[in-house]
């Protein structure tokens, strides 16, 4: 290991109470006999060729080698990618099989052993291995359909099923895709649930009902006899199910129809007393690679995935969303059903068959392990605590009053924009100055109208207020009220934050609609909210429970906003702590080339240097005694390059500028693919509680680090999912593992654009709001003015 990565986190006994839960892990064992390894040939060559587009063919051709007259070869014992090495778990008889293609060409498939080879649950090749023969066994398991990674159960199941009003009725397709991972407990199969919309008619049925052609093209289709799924290329009503079709098998010659073919192929499951329609149109698939165009009988193609009027409909999302999130208990029945079937069920035998002949053993419940809960922190506001895990009011029910925000913003002067002051945009300025009050923010707005809806006179009164502003001292808010929502570019959200980013004017953007949910109350409470963080000020202090000492402890954020189109830039934003408790933070953004994710020695190290001279600033010239560095936004596969390039640069620099100081780096994951179940008994579960962590032993697949999943938030639909945290560096003497862990879950209350947790340490969440905002709405280089240094404005 290279020397930049020390880890030194003493994990002491936990105070905390520990909780039972699954997770979606199943222990694997792997063969114990070494695999035969062998280079594959094809003689002669100019019949198969060795390109990409004759792989199927290849991997045909070998698997075809089973009906061999002479010593067949045993398909199910050979894995071949379709490349120039097979894998075999017994030695082959022979080391030439003979073949003969549709056309007539005859040729020789050569084996030559290379080596015998062990199982290593490290090595790609033994993941590989072990993915291909499960896609095999998943094969042969009935109703089961493999789109792109996912492998889907299609049979019915009435509780998934309801009435979509005019798009029929539709159903929800559980599916999962499966990965082996290396793990300090050996080697798992990680399980992860999607779901798919699918029609409960079929195509023929659709466009009987009246369904446009239009909205069925280029959607997934599923053949229900086959089990294949593609993607739809066009509804073709000139060709008919007794239609001519020509086509060979075993070198013969055959002229049928479209249906005949299919009772000739597919004996059992299509009869000839099925055909519902002899007028029925047909469904046509486009090969992507030989542009081939094949025909299917509408009666028998099944239509997933959303159509653009289903996506633009947003009842009918909202209503898939919810039927999606669907319950921890049955997110966790699916992960033991859909991927392992019961052994005692028809269809089952082939599978646990193909698994026990390679050597596979898989345990068919899901992992059980011990998980701890962190006590929450406490939330200061200027007037009064709380300790509630997850969310929060800054409204005191009780006493029917608004919390004191912990330190008021200054604001020298502030100004409202908006149509006219009628109707809803009086009420909200009304709101906002009374709730704003009440949190002991002192705002008294110049109300100006534009009397126009158009941009260019909000604009013009933007820019009036700041030359009246400009030499003044202290800060200048302007609250926006928006007149309606436009997404188009250049509209008036962007033209505002453009503004912001050349003159420094902290702006503020509502969107006032005369029937608000809640109220204007609700919403002018928010606003003020986000006004306190824009403008310096501390809404709430968050007090955690670790044993990191929050005096000398300074906490940096990194993440990075990829611009895509013609403004294609990378920006790497960073935030740092000049307070743990009180999240008071300086910020930058740097300019990264494209796509880039690891950052530039000499850039980071000089935003990392200011951060330091920010800190020794803001704390009359004392230096930090410990940096913890939270980074974000790196693939799982890149992660210990990206570590060592910013270890040893963020390592350097801190010990040139503050010697003695001692260094924390840690990655963060928003999107892991481990779910945990909390085991309430009696085959119950629910959502792990806020502050659940579950230490890297038994699903860390890094060995050599320091890992830990944690569920910061409280969620009241749906399964959540958790971060992950992996330790690259420490040599922190007083941090230990619980402490990371506190600390990491005190962040995560620090996110002053939402009252409760959030997902993320909030000090990464606004590294990339900053990162997003500059990237998104600057004109010219991505530098921020000396002003906006502080203050979370972007929010």
């Amino acid at each position: 290991m290279d020397d930049s990565l020390n880890i030194d986190l003493p994990r002491p006994e936990s105070n905390e109470n520990e909780v039972p839960a699954l997770v979606n892990f199943f222990p694997v064992t792997l063969p114990s006999n070494e695999l035969f390894v062998y280079q594959v040939s094809f003689d002669p060559e100019d019949v198969v060729p060795l390109k990409e587009e004759c792989t199927r063919l290849r991997i045909a051709i070998v698997m075809g080698l089973e009906k061999c007259e002479q010593s067949p070869l045993d398909a199910n014992a050979l894995m071949y990618p379709g490349g120039t090495v097979a894998y075999s778990i017994k030695q082959l008889e022979r080391d030439e099989y003979p073949f003969t293609l549709r056309n007539g060409k005859e040729g020789t498939v050569r084996f030559t052993f290379i080596k015998n080879m062990p199982w290593d649950p490290v090595t790609p090749e033994t993941v590989q291995i072990f993915g291909q023969v499960f896609q095999r066994a998943m094969r042969t398991v009935p109703d089961r359909v493999r789109i792109g990674k996912q492998t889907y159960d299609i049979s019915t199941n009435k509780d998934f099923e309801w009435d979509a009003g005019r798009y029929g009725n539709v159903r929800l397709v559980p599916g999962a895709v499966a990965r082996l991972v290396c793990t300090d407990k050996g080697p798992m199969l990680n399980i992860d649930i999607s779901f798919r919309v699918m029609h409960c008619e079929s195509v023929m049925q659709m466009l009987n009902r009246g369904e446009n052609p239009r909205d069925i093209e280029k959607r997934m289709a599923v053949v229900t006899y086959s089990n294949k799924a593609f993607v739809v290329h066009q509804i073709d009503t000139s060709k008919t199910p007794n239609d001519t079709l020509e086509w060979s098998s075993k070198g013969e010659d055959n002229k049928t129809t479209y249906f005949e073919y299919l009772c000739a192929k597919y004996p059992n499951k299509v009869q000839k007393a099925d055909l519902a329609d002899p007028r029925q149109a047909m469904v046509v698939e486009k090969e992507k690679k030989f542009g081939n165009l094949n025909h299917y009988l509408s009666q028998y193609i099944y239509v997933s995935g959303l159509s653009d009027k289903m996506k633009q409909d947003f009842f009918f999302m909202k209503d898939v969303r919810n039927r999606i999130g669907g319950s921890p208990a049955l997110r966790a029945w699916l992960t033991q059903e859909l991927v392992l079937p019961d052994r005692k069920k028809a269809g089952a035998d082939q599978f646990w068959n193909i698994l026990n002949k390679w050597g596979f053993g898989l345990q068919a419940r899901l992992l059980s392990l011990k998980t701890k809960v962190l006590a929450p922190p406490t939330i200061h506001f200027g007037d009064g605590t709380c300790k509630v895990p997850g969310k929060w009011e800054v409204y005191d029910r009780e006493s029917r009053k608004s919390f004191h925000m912990a330190i008021p913003p200054q604001i020298s002067e502030s100004y409202v924009i908006c149509e006219s002051i009628q109707g809803a945009n009086q009420e909200f300025v009304q709101q906002l100055e009374r709730k704003a009050r009440d949190m002991n923010i002192q705002i008294r707005p110049e109300v100006i109208e534009t009397r126009r809806r158009d941009t260019e006179s909000f604009l013009s009164q933007m820019q009036t207020i700041i030359e009246r502003s400009r030499g003044g001292r202290g800060r200048t808010l302007i609250v926006v009220c928006m007149p309606d929502r436009d997404d188009k570019p250049g509209n008036l959200y962007t033209c505002i934050k453009q503004m912001t980013l050349k003159t420094s004017i902290v702006t503020q953007c509502a969107l006032v609609k005369a029937q608000q949910k809640g109220g204007q109350g609700v919403k002018a409470q928010m606003t003020a909210v986000q006004i306190c963080a824009k403008l310096c000020g501390i809404p709430w202090k968050v007090e955690g429970e670790g044993d990191v000492p929050t005096d000398g402890t300074m906490v940096v954020g990194i993440d990075f906003h990829h611009n895509k189109g013609a403004e294609k830039c990378s920006l790497m934003g960073l935030v740092a702590s000049m307070d743990i408790v009180t999240m008071e933070s300086w910020q930058t953004v740097v300019e990264m080339p494209p796509d880039e994710i690891i950052a530039e020695t000499s850039q980071l190290t000089a935003a990392f240097a200011e951060a330091l001279t920010q800190y020794r600033n803001f704390h009359n010239g004392r230096i930090p005694e410990r940096v913890v560095v939270y980074r974000n936004g790196v693939g799982e596969s890149q992660f210990l390059t990206v570590g060592k390039q910013e270890v040893a640069a963020l390592g350097r620099e801190l010990q040139n500028s503050c010697p003695g100081a001692q260094l924390c780096f840690a990655l963060t994951f928003k999107n892991t693919k481990a779910r945990i179940f909390a085991d309430m008994g009696n085959d119950r579960y629910d959502n792990p509680a806020p502050g659940t962590v579950l230490d890297g032993s038994g699903i860390s697949n890094r060995t050599g680090f320091y890992e830990f999943l944690l569920v910061p938030q409280s969620v009241t639909q749906g399964c959540i999912t958790p971060i992950k945290v992996i330790c690259l560096h420490n040599n922190i003497t007083s941090l230990t593992s619980t402490g990371l862990q506190h600390l990491t879950f005190q962040l995560c209350h620090s996110f002053f654009n939402w009252f409760g947790t959030i997902k993320m340490p909030s000090v990464c969440e606004y590294a990339g709001r900053l990162a997003k905002f500059v990237g998104t709405h600057r004109e010219g280089p991505p530098i921020l003015p000396e002003n906006l240094g502080h203050g979370f404005y972007y929010l």
